[in-house]
């Protein structure tokens, strides 16, 4: 099976963004230890700092199912869900063509 790219786009209130960006960065540096995350990137825009696109390869769905059910992962979504219209968040997951 072909490796994923999710591809997760975040942008946020300014008054929040520490706030995230604390969990944010728990749940990155976690998933980019665990053994079907391959890449895990935080881009922040150019011109606007609370906007980011996060970069993820995984080695497949199960390995993207896995990482969604870990607590870091769950305490990151609870506090953008909480935040309500302070974030918006959305991704699109790819899979990886290759000959």
């Amino acid at each position: 099976m072909a490796n994923l790219v999710n591809l997760v786009h975040v942008s946020c209130d300014a008054s929040i963004r520490e706030e995230l960006l604390e969990k944010l960065w728990v749940n990155v540096l976690a998933a980019r230890e665990e053994e079907g995350c391959y890449q895990f990137e935080v881009s922040v825009q150019t011109d606007d700092p609370n906007a980011f696109i996060f970069y993820e390869v995984y080695r497949d769905e199960a390995a993207l199912a896995w990482h969604k059910e870990q607590q870091y992962f769950l305490d990151y979504f609870k506090i953008v869900t909480d935040l309500g219209d302070k974030v918006n968040r959305s991704f699109i997951t790819y899979y990886v063509e290759d000959k």
